[in-house]
């Protein structure tokens, strides 16, 4: 009669179930790897357009791929220069229209009072021939589009002044900070 047990007890004398072990071990640090190069980007926060939320030095890990919603914190490619990305926040999606009217923030004609953290310190507003910071015309955000603010509303450079950002531009969505 076969016995199982027996048959275990012969790989592990013949050192077989040691390499079986080595190579589950190799296999398993190969795919963790490959996991986080492929769905997971850790990145530091280069500056203090996020500040108060996050601020220069943090890390913080980004998930891949994942469409990200009103509030999210992303990282997107620069529509201005190439190989440069940014953080932002996603202020609103397909089918909003985002306006500005003397720093008052407006999303689809309604006030808008964002419930995260932000900074602003410079009183002065800026009119629309200047500057996009304080007053922006109407914007009707299309599909697969988004519309990306810094929480540091004096000093961001963000969809005020690049545009809207087209989906295909957005890396990933914040899932950690450290």
């Amino acid at each position: 009669m076969y016995k199982l047990g027996t048959h275990m007890d012969n790989l592990k004398e013949t050192g077989l179930g040691t390499i079986i072990k080595i190579v589950s071990a190799v296999a398993g640090i190969i795919a963790g790897f490959l996991i986080c190069r492929l769905i997971l980007l850790p990145f530091n926060v280069p500056d203090n357009t996020m500040n108060p939320n996050l601020k220069r030095g943090d890390t913080i890990i980004f998930l891949k791929h994942a469409a990200p919603k009103q509030g999210d914190i992303v990282l997107i490619e620069s529509p201005v220069e190439p190989d440069r990305v940014l953080i932002k926040r996603v202020l609103a999606a397909e089918g909003a229209t985002v306006e500005i009217r003397d720093k008052a923030l407006f999303i689809n004609n309604d006030r808008f009072e964002m419930p995260w953290k932000t900074t602003s310190t410079d009183t002065r507003v800026f009119p629309m021939n200047f500057t996009y910071r304080d007053n922006l015309p109407a914007v009707k955000i299309n599909r697969n589009e988004y519309f990306v603010l810094s929480d540091n509303l004096d000093t961001g450079f963000d969809s005020r002044a690049l545009g809207v950002i087209r989906d295909d531009q957005i890396i990933g969505r914040m899932i950690y900070r450290y």
